[in-house]
């Protein structure tokens, strides 16, 4: 009700300023154009003052706007409502980054755990894709979870987790990776264990590569080192192929001055027993018997030193 006399009262204002001065200062003029009512409603002949505005307006010229319409309280209280049921915006969600010119290797440890080397599985798998995604060619990671979750919907596991050609290409369009890693623990002894890995196309389900080893998977530390050691053998990288031409460098080192000490020890047992030989025929036991002990020395100095060099060359 304020709201609409204010506004009455500056449309009665403009409209008498737009008057003669003289008219403007007679009261009667006000009269006739608004007289309050007993409500303060109406104007002098009984009409609604709000339509008595826009003709006395009109008559000035001027244009009056129209109000805005009146918000009860049920329609504050109903945006309300309506606000706390949309709740507040989500923020948006970053995209994970893809790594780009990577192919994706999905690692699979295949089989149940061995008894005796007990979370071999998760130290493995995990292993294996670490030191594959290290390389800068692969993007690796331990799905054996999700592998297994959808041979079992499937109805294709088997207890030694073997997968077919076809499974492997079914796993591959439902991991969106280029090659499954799929590794085997077979227990060959009391505390021996025999690994074979293998890297597989999943469009082709050819093995690009493969790689076995033997372990007694004792603790974490020797799980650790033989799930590297395949790794990087697995995916022959550059990185991978230098370190192993500086293994082999180093044991090649180390076998030839192996076997060059146990050849100057064997010479040198042959120096003491001619040394020998000499004091006995001086009869001169003690220095014989010196020269002895020296000989026999050299000897088993000399075999130890060319075993060992033999055995590089043989197993390494």
């Amino acid at each position: 009700m304020k709201r609409r006399m204010l506004i009455i009262i500056m449309a009665l204002s403009a409209a008498i300023l737009a008057q003669d001065p003289a008219e403007a200062m007679s009261a009667g003029t006000v009269a006739e154009v608004f007289e309050p009512g007993p409500d303060n409603s109406k104007g002098a002949d009984g009409e609604n003052a709000t339509e008595a505005v826009p003709s006395a307006a009109g008559s000035a010229g001027l244009t009056v706007p129209e109000p805005p319409p009146v918000r009860t309280a049920e329609d504050v209280m109903m945006d309300g409502r309506e606000r706390i049921a949309a709740g507040p915006k989500p923020a948006a969600v970053p995209k994970p980054a893809v790594a780009t010119g990577k192919q994706t290797v999905a690692v699979y440890m295949a089989g149940e755990e061995p008894k005796g080397a007990h979370g071999v599985h998760n130290i493995l798998g995990g292993e294996l894709a670490r030191t594959i995604t290290t390389s800068g060619r692969y993007l690796a990671v331990d799905r054996t979870e999700a592998i297994l979750e959808q041979l079992a919907i499937e109805h294709t596991y088997q207890r030694s987790g073997a997968v077919d050609d076809d499974q492997i290409k079914n796993l591959g369009r439902q991991l969106g990776v280029q090659y499954l890693c799929i590794s085997n623990i077979n227990n060959v002894g009391r505390q021996s264990y025999y690994l074979d890995v293998r890297l597989v196309d999943v469009v082709s389900a050819e093995i690009i590569n493969s790689v076995t080893a033997n372990s007694n998977l004792k603790d974490a530390n020797e799980m650790t080192r033989v799930a590297r050691t395949i790794a990087y053998d697995l995916i022959e990288t550059e990185k991978a192929a230098k370190e192993r031409k500086r293994k082999r460098k180093i044991l090649l080192t180390t076998s030839i001055s192996l076997d060059v000490l146990g050849l100057g020890a064997t010479a040198y047992g042959v120096l003491e027993n001619s040394n020998m030989n000499s004091h006995v025929d001086k009869t001169s036991y003690s220095e014989a018997e010196s020269a002895k002990t020296r000989r026999d020395a050299a000897y088993i100095a000399g075999a130890v030193l060319l075993a060992s060099g033999l055995t590089i060359h043989i197993f390494f």
